[in-house]
């Protein structure tokens, strides 16, 4: 190796498995405001979104989401999310019918497409109810994205 390496930087084996300690990695949460359906723009279609007050910072990897859906997005036959930002709903959800209609704690991992981000971006919770999201009378949610940042 060549360079300065610090105490926690080293490469170790185990059981054919490598990992690096490394003093600089970190694994970084966005936490949501609380997500309530009457904050969601309706689209006027099966979808309504909300955009994150927060943005992720420039250079992130994004390696997927968790929702607690504290009460379900009830009202339509079915309600699925997915996380990305405007212009591509899906950037960070891949899975994208994870299901919002009852009370739970689901999530999805990142799709391949978040790579890295460049620059900073607004996360949008997207939610599609079966016919029209107008019918999606009840739901909250606080929603986490975990991500590394590239040095």
């Amino acid at each position: 190796m060549s360079g300065i390496v610090g105490q926690y930087d080293t490469v170790n084996v185990n059981n054919a498995h490598a990992y690096r300690k490394c003093s600089e990695v970190f694994l970084n949460k966005l936490v949501s405001q609380t997500l309530a359906i009457a904050d969601f723009t309706d689209n006027e279609d099966a979808t309504g979104y909300i955009d994150f007050d927060s943005d992720l910072p420039a250079n992130t990897i994004v390696i997927g989401w968790k929702a607690v859906i504290s009460e379900g997005f009830s009202g339509d036959t079915t309600a699925v999310m997915q996380v990305g930002v405007s212009g591509d709903l899906n950037k960070y959800s891949a899975i994208t019918t994870v299901s919002c209609l009852a009370a739970a704690t689901v999530g999805a991992l990142g799709n391949v497409d978040t790579a890295l981000a460049t620059t900073a971006k607004t996360p949008r919770v997207t939610v599609t109810g079966g016919s029209d999201f107008g019918n999606i009378s009840a739901g909250s949610m606080v929603v986490s994205l975990y991500y590394f940042l590239a040095w």
